[in-house]
């Protein structure tokens, strides 16, 4: 399927991480990334210019798939190829369901565990035949599966200010078909653990004192500007 959509967002993958080989090949410890391709046409679904989406927060939720989104669709992303199922729940509420693309790279193990997570997906979105890829994918669309979604903790710098600061998404952990049960518990969330918000504490504290410094050097220069603009000569 040379010319499946899929199959061209593995092989422009598998182009830029040879592309960035080539930029460090002088460092010996760098491989190439290769991707599995899958055979998948593309559907996606967007909202209208303006229009505000609500996300959806930890839980369980009985959601429909409304669409596909792959990792090439975005702009300067370098990371490792995935595969998103947009999906919407009955109260409005929006989230998505990711799963990583299958990498040469991968140890069996991952390969395994990646494989049948999208599987298990497919099957509680009521797929029975997999002898085709891309149909089987794409014949989640439009079908409604309970879904549970947990957070995690992270930290990250904000553009601009270099402020440290903690944020946190949400995600798919597993699923269920339609009028299964679909466990959530709080606890499944995951928080930073005491040492990362210890080291977190650190550097927001280093970033603070270094910006106050800088804010109260530039106040003491604009406080000098104005005295010498108010002297009568």
């Amino acid at each position: 399927m040379a010319n499946d959509p899929i199959s061209k967002w593995a092989n422009e993958a598998q182009r830029k991480e040879s592309l960035r080989y080539e930029q460090n090949k002088t460092n010996k410890k760098k491989q190439i990334m290769k991707v599995l391709p899958f055979d998948l046409n593309v559907t996606t679904t967007g909202s209208a210019k303006g229009q505000r989406l609500e996300y959806l927060n930890p839980g369980a939720h009985l959601c429909t798939v409304t669409g596909i989104k792959t990792s090439d669709q975005l702009d300067s992303y370098n990371g490792s190829p995935f595969i998103d199922f947009l999906v919407t729940a009955a109260s409005g509420e929006v989230g998505k369901c990711r799963f990583w693309a299958v990498k040469e790279t991968d140890r069996q193990t991952s390969k395994d565990w990646k494989i049948k997570q999208l599987r298990d997906f497919l099957i509680n979105c009521g797929v029975k035949d997999f002898s085709d890829d891309s149909k089987a994918m794409n014949e989640a669309v439009d079908k409604t599966l309970m879904i549970c979604f947990t957070s995690q903790e992270y930290t990250t710098i904000v553009k601009g200010t270099g402020e440290p600061v903690i944020r946190t998404s949400v995600g798919y952990r597993w699923s269920s078909k339609e009028g299964g049960r679909c466990t959530y518990n709080a606890d499944m969330n995951q928080v930073l653990d005491p040492s990362a918000k210890i080291d977190f504490a650190k550097k927001h504290k280093e970033w603070a004192d270094t910006n106050n410094s800088v804010n109260e050097s530039t106040m003491t220069s604009l406080s000098e500007n104005n005295e010498d603009d108010d002297m009568p000569f």
